[in-house]
């Protein structure tokens, strides 16, 4: 009965598409004491990272390096080539503020003036340049619908504070975006046991989840 179910739900979850129903209960009828573990387990994957990880290619990654990210740009600056990547690549980037000095070289992820980390894989939206037309216009109030790390700064700092913000970059595959922005978020936890200032609460509490720090 449960892998009758299962499989009839996640046909009708896909519109359609992939394995028909009959296919799928054949599968899950072979393992039907573990279905729902099973359920539980994707559950989790979804809430946690996304639907990337539903891939049998191997999107594992390293554990983070500052020295991956660009060097920190500021946050009007001009995008061109010398960037080192495409105003349609997708990637993670973070925003830092040094309200006493420009900061040089390679941007680190772990540093005291990091303010949020975040994530891009939405081309049509230019991608990290996007989010960060977003962030500015939020804060400047040229925005119909506030975005949330520009909400958080505005409920944190002045606007004028902007001027003192700087963003860096690390374009990568789109598969590989929000488990590498996890990471990127674990690191800096377990750092500081908590997220950047302009994070939102459900970032730390994805975190925890993968700590099982909650349940």
């Amino acid at each position: 009965m449960k892998a009758e179910i299962l499989a009839k739900n996640i046909a009708n979850g896909s519109g359609g598409h992939g394995l028909k129903q009959e296919i799928l209960e054949q599968i899950f009828a072979q393992h039907e004491d573990k279905l729902d573990d099973l359920c539980y387990t994707f559950q989790k994957v979804i809430s946690l990272s996304g639907s990337d990880y539903f891939s049998t290619q191997d999107i594992s990654i390293g554990e983070p390096q500052s020295s991956d990210f660009t060097k920190w740009h500021h946050i009007d600056s001009k995008h061109d080539a010398s960037w080192g990547f495409s105003k349609k690549d997708a990637g993670c980037y973070v925003y830092g503020y040094f309200p006493l000095s420009e900061p040089e070289g390679p941007a680190d992820f772990l540093s005291d003036e990091v303010i949020y980390i975040g994530e891009s894989r939405a081309v049509s939206r230019n991608c990290m340049l996007g989010r960060r037309t977003d962030f500015k216009g939020t804060i400047r109030n040229e925005r119909l619908s506030p975005y949330g790390c520009g909400t958080a700064f505005k409920n944190n700092y002045k606007i004028e504070d902007l001027d003192n913000c700087y963003q860096a970059y690390l374009p990568m595959h789109s598969s590989l975006v929000k488990s590498y922005e996890m990471s990127l978020l674990l690191e800096y936890y377990k750092k500081y046991n908590r997220v950047p200032l302009c994070n939102p609460d459900n970032d730390l509490r994805r975190v925890k989840l993968l700590l099982g720090q909650i349940h």
